[in-house]
This record gives structure tokens, C-alpha cells and sequence, in this order.
């Protein structure tokens, strides 16, 4: 058994982990993110019982670290991107009263992916005997710098992570459910036809009143349609209260496609009346399509128009290439269900390594229930 830490992105992350790994472990995903989630990264490397595999993890050490990966803002702040039941936010302002505040929950490690996800990367799947060491190596270094607690924001119900993490002593909250659509046959007929009755009426009254509409969808060529894609992405940011900045979203996109390349990306926009009201772009890993960046405007005229450049177009076009799975990811999952999506729970771990923020966590997480499935309006 042999553990290492390395700060930022380790330069032999694929030599551990391998190729047949989740797209948020893949080489074009690392190399595209590589620069987010908050100033200090880490990566930990452990081999054990000839298997190798990895983590990735982020110092949370400034308030203002958004609520994906900041415990306080996620468990108490005002909820800027998930979607959680309004009886659950109401509570928090009266929790805030008797919790610490934001600074003194910092710093803490949050192990996870740029992307929402929270696994252990080993080619094939890890054992839990792989996973007991990193999470080990995790804590260990968590103790060793002081770390206020450790936290695996987005754990997938179906991983291993969650019977290890259980084993270590950390507390299992609610968070949401991630999507994935297992393609069918070899056309969007097919795709229909896989749906339950009340899901093919659903489909086919959004396809007619989107028509009607005078919206159409197509595939497109980045270089033609950027501007409307920044300005949709800056859009999407105002809508859910987070701060815009261009030249940051340009450079997450940029990156993201010259590290996948063209033949790894797709992108869909919808028009009405000449202008891009809506898009999804999509990358490519292995059998698998992942809707990596959205964007809609709020119209009454484009209602429904998000499922057309996310779901129906791209699932033609995915399910005519051969593709087996496209991932919608986290989020508005009940619309996702009702489109033919599986579910699977994805919920928040925390071990806290201060005794007042452990009180604090128990504290918070008595009110935390599961984000609802509609898209955060």
C-alpha cells in the first residue's frame, strides 16, 4: 500500500487512475478544470493490492467559495443554486442564530470533481480496500492541517464510497438525485417508445407547442453562435444570484472544448426568429453524452424550449451515433424522470474534525431534505 498527496492537479493523475473511469475523472475533463473550485487543490494518489486510483480535493479556506463546495453555504446560506424545499431554506435563518458563522467553519476539504461529483477514480470501479485507504489518506491530511471538517459534497447512492464513508463515522445528508437516460434502439422513435404513456404525451405536446412556437433546433459550430452562447451563460448566472464575469466564462468553454477537440463535443442551440433563445453543449466520453453547459431565456414564447436543445435533439442525434448513455447530471430531476431519466440518490458526507462545527453540522442538517425535482425558477 502506497498513498500520496500532491497539491493541485497531479501530472500523474491518469497513470493512477487509467482511461475507463467516469468523464470527471478523464483526462479531457482534468486538463479542462483543472483551474477551479478554489485556489488550493489537492490531489491524493494510493495504490493498494496492485489496483491504483485517486481523489480530487479542494481547501475551502474564503467565505465567498460558492455553495457547491462551501459546507456553511450549502447546509445554511440562501440556497443560490440548489433547488431545496422552501420549509427547509425558512428554517435556516433562525439556525443561523445559533451556528457558528461562515468564517469559523473555515478552513475545511471538500473532495470532489469540478462537475458535481464525488468518487473514487480507479479504472474498472475501485474495491473498498482502495477506497478505505484514500479516504484514510484524506482524513489524515484533513487532522494534520488543521482542517475544520472534510466533506464528499456530491456521493452517488450506487458508489462505493458511501458503505466506506459510513465505516469512517461520517454523516450522510440529503442533497438531490442525479439524472442519466439509458439510450434504446437506434432512434429518437425508439426513445419515445421507451417512455411510459404519460411521458411520450409529455414529449410530443412539448415538440408540437415548440413548433407552433416557430422554434427550431440544430446542431451548430461554436465559432458561429459564441457571442449568444456568453450571453445565455451570463444570463443563467444572473437568474441564480452568482456573479458574472466573461472572460472567466470564456475560458472555462474555451478550455473545455480544445481539451475534448471537436469530434468530443455537440452543441445544440434553438432559435426563434433568427436569435439563439437556448443551448446545450454536450462532451463526449467514451458511450457516453454529458450535458456540461446550459442556458435558456426566461420568455413565454420559449417555454418548454430547454428540453428541446437538451433532451430531444442531442438524444436523436446520440442515439443514431450508438451511444448508451447521455448524463443530464444534477438538478430538476422529477422533469428529468418524467423524459425517461434514471435517478439515482446523490447526498452530501461530512466528518467534522471541531467539536463546535460538529454541533453545528447536526445542528443544520436536522432541516436539510432533498432538493424538489423542478427547475429552480
Amino acid at each position: 500500500m502506497s498513498v500520496q498527496v500532491r497539491n493541485g492537479v497531479a501530472l500523474q493523475w491518469t497513470d493512477y487512475v487509467g482511461d475507463d473511469v467516469p468523464i470527471h475523472a478523464g483526462a479531457p475533463w482534468i486538463n479542462a478544470t483543472s483551474h477551479r473550485l478554489t485556489r488550493s487543490r489537492l490531489t491524493f494518489l494510493a495504490t493498494d493490492e496492485g489496483q491504483s486510483g485517486g481523489l480530487q480535493a479542494a481547501v475551502v479556506s474564503e467565505p465567498k467559495t460558492g455553495e457547491t463546495t462551501n459546507l456553511y453555504r450549502v447546509l445554511l446560506a440562501e440556497p443560490k443554486v440548489f433547488n431545496f424545499p422552501a420549509a427547509s431554506v425558512a428554517a435556516r435563518a433562525e439556525l443561523r442564530m445559533r451556528t457558528p458563522p461562515i468564517g469559523e467553519w473555515l478552513p475545511h476539504l471538500a473532495v470532489l470533481y469540478p462537475g458535481f461529483d464525488s468518487f473514487v477514480a480507479s479504472s474498472g470501479g475501485p474495491t473498498p480496500a482502495l477506497a478505505r485507504v484514500l479516504v484514510d489518506a484524506v482524513l489524515s491530511w484533513a487532522a494534520e492541517h488543521t482542517m475544520k471538517a472534510v466533506s464528499f459534497p456530491f456521493v452517488r447512492s450506487d458508489s462505493v464510497l458511501p458503505q466506506v464513508l459510513a465505516e469512517r463515522g461520517f454523516r450522510a445528508i440529503p442533497l438531490t438525485f442525479r439524472s442519466k437516460l439509458i439510450l434504446v434502439g437506434q432512434s429518437f422513435t425508439e426513445y419515445l417508445a421507451s417512455l411510459s404513456k404519460n411521458g411520450r404525451s409529455q414529449v410530443t405536446r412539448d415538440r408540437r407547442r415548440l413548433a407552433q412556437a416557430g422554434i427550431r433546433t440544430e446542431r451548430c459550430s461554436f465559432d458561429e453562435v459564441w457571442p449568444n452562447i456568453l450571453a445565455l451563460r451570463c444570463d443563467l448566472l444572473k437568474r441564480y444570484g452568482l456573479k458574472v464575469d466573461e472572460d472567466l466564462e470564456t475560458t472555462n468553454v474555451r478550455r473545455l472544448l480544445t481539451c475534448f477537440g471537436e469530434e468530443q463535443t455537440r452543441l445544440y442551440c434553438s432559435f426563434l426568429d433568427g436569435r439563439v433563445v437556448g443551448f446545450t453543449l454536450f462532451v463526449i466520453w467514451h458511450n457516453s453524452w454529458y450535458a456540461a453547459y446550459t442556458g435558456t431565456y426566461e420568455d413565454p414564447r420559449t417555454r418548454g424550449v430547454y428540453f428541446d436543445h437538451a433532451f430531444y435533439a442531442p438524444i436523436a442525434d446520440a442515439t443514431a451515433e450508438g451511444a448508451g448513455v447521455v448524463d443530464f447530471g444534477v438538478g430538476a430531476w422529477e422533469a428529468k424522470r418524467r423524459r425517461g431519466c434514471d435517478l439515482t440518490a446523490v447526498d452530501l458526507w461530512v466528518y467534522a474534525l471541531d467539536a463546535i462545527i460538529e454541533r453545528a453540522i447536526g445542528v443544520a442538517a436536522s432541516v436539510m431534505r432533498r432538493e424538489d425535482g423542478w427547475m429552480k425558477t
